[in-house]
């Protein structure tokens, strides 16, 4: 991993010269992150992320991706409120994308993306926003956040969803779905050169 680019992010050392956990360290940290560019515009000059013309997407592979990685991201297993976010995020899709008789639309995953930080995201949707809190969020050490390594198993009270994080992985799970129809095409079309459906 390259650690080049750290000096630009965090100036303060982790851990104080008494070994404690730097704060200013943290602070520094938490304010890199909260102004990272979201993936919708961190990814806009790549193509594979930027490009729509036949990407076709359904409203429900969205909202399934969406409900896949709020369970698998969380320490609980299926978060607090999730029917009710998926059933808003629905309703919302529905009204903010045009969609044809099938439900689909054609878009490309910084579209995706960019929707669903303006429908969850950027709303106060409390079921949504208490995700990322942990239950004993008062109880940890710093502000939240509890640290642990490969061999730990920590009290799931104590851990929260990267919200960020959910609505990334939304898209990398449509972006391998995409990856592995071209792959199959690709391959149909090699096999099947006089194919005349057009399938």
């Amino acid at each position: 991993m390259n650690t080049d680019n750290f000096d630009n992010i965090i100036s303060q050392p982790l851990t104080t010269e008494e070994g404690f956990i730097n704060s200013a360290c943290i602070n520094e940290l938490e304010s890199a992150i909260s102004e990272m560019p979201k993936t919708h515009n961190r990814l806009s000059n790549n193509s594979e992320w930027s490009e729509s013309k036949d990407k076709w997407t359904t409203k429900s592979t969205i909202v399934g991706a969406f409900a896949m990685w709020a369970c698998r991201q969380s320490p609980h297993g299926v978060p607090d409120g999730l029917e009710n976010v998926c059933k808003y995020l629905n309703a919302s899709l529905k009204s903010v994308v045009k969609w044809d008789i099938n439900e689909m639309a054609e878009c490309s995953l910084c579209d995706i993306n960019k929707w669903l930080y303006e429908i969850v995201y950027n709303q106060d949707i409390k079921e949504f926003d208490n995700w990322n809190v942990s239950k004993k969020s008062k109880e940890s050490l710093i502000k939240g956040v509890i640290f642990v390594d490969r061999y730990s198993t920590p009290n799931p009270d104590y851990d929260f969803i990267d919200l960020d994080a959910l609505l990334h992985n939304v898209c990398i799970t449509i972006r391998d779905e995409r990856r592995k129809d071209k792959a199959f095409d690709d391959k149909f079309d090699k096999e099947y050169p006089d194919n005349k459906l057009g399938l």
